[in-house]
Formats: C-alpha cells, structure tokens, sequence
C-alpha cells in the first residue's frame, strides 16, 4: 500500500467521524459553543493576545491563567481571521485539523520496511482518526488536539529524528500541555534500551528542550504574578486524593468512560507486551510501538497525579489525559499482532489480530452517538448559564467588576472586570494578599454557586438573577453547579464570600451600575429569573 493511499484512508476515516458527529449533533459545530467553560477562558487569552500581543485574561493585564499558550497563539488566530460566531467555528475547524494531524503523524511514526506491518499500523493511525472521544475533543474549544499532535510528534521525532528536532518538539509540548514533558523524556528513554546511545542523546536534546520552555515561561510568570508556575497549578494541584487513589481513579475509573483503553487487563497485556519488545531485535516498528505506549501510560500516571479524575465521566476531567489517547490507541494493533506472529502461523496471527481490531472499531463506533449526544448537551448547557451570564453582562462599564467563580463565558461576553476568585486567573489571591487585592477591587457583582461558593451573613435580599439549563445537567456529576446566581453587590460590612474552603469579607462597589433585569428577586434559594 502506498501512503499517499494509507493517508487519504486515514483522512476519510476522520472526516466519517466528523460527519457522523454531524448527525448526531445537528448544530453543534456551527451554531452552539463550547461544552466546557474553561474552553472561553482560552477564548478570554486568545482574543486579548489578537488585540494586544499579550498573554491576558482582563484588557491589558497579563496573567498566568493559560498552560497552553500556544493553544492561545491558535484561538488569536481565530480571532483575527474572524469576528463573532465565526471565530468560534474556525476554533473548531483548527483544531479538527489537527486531529487529522494527529492520526497521519501516527501513521508516519510507526513506518518501517516491512510491508507485514502496514495494516497494523494503518488500523492504529484509523482508530485514532475515527475515535468519538477524540473527535469531539477536537472541536471543544480545548487543547487537547493539539497536544495530541505535539505527543504524536514526539513519537515520530524520537525515532526519526536527530536531537534538534527532538528538542525543539519538547519545548513546543511543554507550551502546548506542561505533562508532555513526560512524554519527551519516557519515549527516547525507552528506545535507548535497543538504540543506545542516539536514543540517549534524544532524551537529552528532550531535557534541553523542557528546561529551555520550562525556564521561558517560569521567567514570565515570576515577572507577572511572582510564583514560578502558571496560577492554575497552584489553584487545582495537591487538594486531591493520595497518590494511589488518584491513580485508581484514573486507571479503574475514568479510562472506563473511553473506549478501547476501557479494559485494564487489555492495556496490562499491551504493556506487558510493550516491554518486551523493547529490545534491538524488536523490529523498528514494535520498538516504536513500544515507547509509544508506555509513553502514553506516563503521561496518564503523571496526569492522574497532578489532578485526580474525582467526577470521570465529565469532559472537564477526561481532556487532561485525552492528549495520551493516540500513543495508547494508535501502537495497539502492532502490539497486539507482533507476540501471535511469532508464535502462531502468519495466517492465524493475521485474523485474530483482525478479529480483535474488529470488535474495538465495533465498540468505538457504538460508542459515538453517546458521545457526541454528551457533547452537544454540555454545549448547551454552557450556553444556557454560563454564556447566558456573561451576555447579561455585556452592557456593563469596563469599570464594574464581578467576582466569579466561573470565569471563563462570564470574561468573554461580559464587559466587566472579573475577579477569579479561584485564583486561575487572578494570582493575587492565591496569597497572603488576597483580601487587601479584593478590598482594591470591589464587587459590583458577585457570582454565586451552589458547591463552589457562597454569601453568608446579611446577604438574603439582594437584588439576583438565577441561571440554570433547559436541558439535563451533564458537565459534571454534581447537580448542585447547575445553577450560577449572579447577584447585585449592596451589603453591610457583615457579609462574607466563601470561595471553597476560604472565607473573604464582601466589598461593594458603591451604588450605581448594570440594571438587572430580576432587581426585585432576593438572592436565597429558589430565587430564579431564566434568562432570555
């Protein structure tokens, strides 16, 4: 087979899940948003970097909110290609672009001279092209296909590749997704156990590479917000669960909402499988294979601890381990095949690795009008509360301020300036100062919700809009956060915001600002005026 064939097969196949995603969900690509709110606060950095050049998330503010600036270098693309609506759907388009990317670079990575792999390696890259989870994640708004594409190409450059390739390929990861570092340093590292001492120079040029990016971005945010790290480790990194519960969740939980990777004894024989393999009379391609997996499971362990997958079946939590999806799906037909050929007669190993490749195509395609039905709802409700929020707020002064805690919609339609009072994107309260940065900047609305945050002391009364979906709540499994009441900030000096496990005293901007449109409605449970 030729590869200008394998290529247009694998282009087909992502463009069937595409149409198929189409189908299911009318509508979705070009007519409704994101299924997630942190995908506006990408939109947020996007636009300001179109506008101004900086990394921002209020107008002429840097932040450090963003751990994918390169995401944001795309969705600035967007922006200044388009304006409106438009730019939503061009966000969608790159980044389904990439997703074809993604499965092609797959497919050039695992090239060899041996015709006997071409199918294996050829259903791999297809499987990633068609898989629902991954198509979907293309077009959230997300980095996550990107990511995909810089894991994938780490894969081809540490095989192919010399140390400049492989060192530029890791810099460029680390700014799409931080965990790739995991990737560029554990792939090279497994092809030295066959290739030596040039898979060891790789790791190295790999080590150049993470501490040059890692070193580039430290000096920037220590420049803006004081603190080494982007804002949202700080704000999201070490709450959790132990190590081995994390991992658990992980593993055993939320792997089980993806198909193909939904069976641990499958992806604990393929790293078996993968390990043994590992050797330099392997065959180029089951080397690569090989490192491409147990590559995978590293950035899948690492991802796990950093932030423990508490509500798995929500998109929120599965697009941090999405990246790792190609390097654990696209080497499995190769794994699979390579043990039986050496053991079994040609003909034999060929059609139970057919069968099985079969039966995970199968389960892959049954799984894909769930997923996209999932996906538009999300979207929906997103659009129903969160971007509902922030258009309420679009006629507000540039010198009001809200304090939300869901910052992404409610920054890109709104007008005002947010306060993140999770500290995403607002550093200052991450610290010692936080009270004296929020007494600086009084509220003029404060943004409410249930499991997240709260007014507590003389808050019933408050003038209040409430917003919640018209359909099923399924961004996350936690009903409570359906519901965001935006409140209209007029409280005596006994009223206090509680932000999780913190408590601040609630500052008022003075009188004036935004008419609400439910101004009679107190801010107390069951209050609701549905936004038009």
């Amino acid at each position: 087979m030729t590869n200008r064939l394998a290529y247009s097969i694998i282009a087909l196949a992502a463009l069937a899940g595409l149409a198929l995603l189409t189908y299911c969900a009318p509508g979705y690509v070009t007519q409704q948003g994101f299924p997630l709110d942190d995908a506006w606060i990408h939109a947020v950095y996007g636009r300001e970097l179109a506008r101004s050049g900086m990394l921002a998330y209020n107008p002429q503010t840097p932040a450090t909110g963003s751990t994918a600036p390169l995401w944001s270098a795309v969705v600035a693309l967007a922006h200044l290609l388009g304006s409106g609506s438009t730019v939503m759907v061009l966000v969608k388009l790159f980044g389904f672009a990439f997703h074809v990317l993604t499965a092609l670079v797959t497919y050039a990575a695992l090239r060899d001279g041996d015709d006997a792999h071409d199918a294996w390696r050829l259903a791999g890259a297809g499987l990633v092209a068609l898989h629902p989870d991954l198509v979907s994640a293309s077009v959230s708004g997300m980095e996550v296909s990107l990511a995909s594409l810089a894991a994938v190409s780490l894969l081809y450059g540490s095989a192919r590749c010399g140390a400049p390739v492989v060192a530029a390929l890791a810099a460029l990861g680390v700014l799409v997704r931080p965990e790739l570092a995991v990737v560029a340093l554990t792939i090279p590292l497994c092809l030295s156990a066959a290739r030596g001492r040039r898979a060891l120079r790789a790791a190295a040029a790999a080590a150049v590479g993470i501490a040059l990016a890692d070193g580039m971005l430290a000096a920037r945010n220590l420049a803006v917000s004081g603190l080494p790290l982007p804002a949202s480790f700080y704000a999201k990194v070490g709450a959790g669960p132990p190590l081995l519960e994390a991992l658990r969740m992980g593993f055993d939980g939320l792997l089980r909402q993806v198909p193909i990777v939904d069976s641990l004894l499958l992806l604990t024989a393929a790293f078996g499988v993968a390990v043994l393999l590992l050797r330099p009379d392997g065959g180029r391609a089951p080397l690569v294979a090989a490192a491409g997996f147990i590559g995978g499971l590293a950035y899948c362990a690492v991802s796990f601890a950093l932030i423990a997958p508490i509500d798995p079946a929500a998109f929120y939590h599965q697009r941090y381990v999405l990246p790792a999806l190609p390097l654990l799906i696209g080497p499995l037909p190769l794994l699979l095949h390579e043990p039986l050929a050496r053991r079994w007669p040609r003909r034999h190993a060929t059609m139970a690795t057919a069968a099985v490749v079969g039966a995970l195509c199968f389960t892959t395609v049954r799984h894909a009008p769930d997923r996209y039905a999932h996906l538009a709802n999300d979207a929906r409700n997103i659009d129903d509360v969160q971007v509902a929020l922030g258009r309420r707020l679009a006629a507000a002064g540039a010198d009001e301020v809200v304090w939300a805690v869901d910052a992404g919609a409610v920054r890109y339609f709104g007008n005002a300036f947010v306060v993140d009072m999770m500290g995403l994107n607002t550093p200052e309260l991450l610290g010692e100062n936080a009270q004296p940065f929020l007494n600086a900047h009084p509220a003029t609305y404060v943004e409410v919700v249930p499991s997240w945050s709260s007014l507590r002391g003389a808050a019933t009364g408050l003038p209040a809009i409430t917003f919640t979906p018209n359909t099923p709540y399924t961004v996350t499994g936690f009903p409570a956060m359906q519901r965001h009441v935006l409140v209209r900030c007029a409280a005596d000096d006994r009223t206090r915001f509680g932000v999780r496990t913190r408590l601040f005293d609630l500052v008022c901007a003075a009188a004036g600002g935004t008419t609400m449109a439910s101004s009679r409605t107190p801010a107390r449970a069951g209050a609701r005026d549905r936004p038009r």
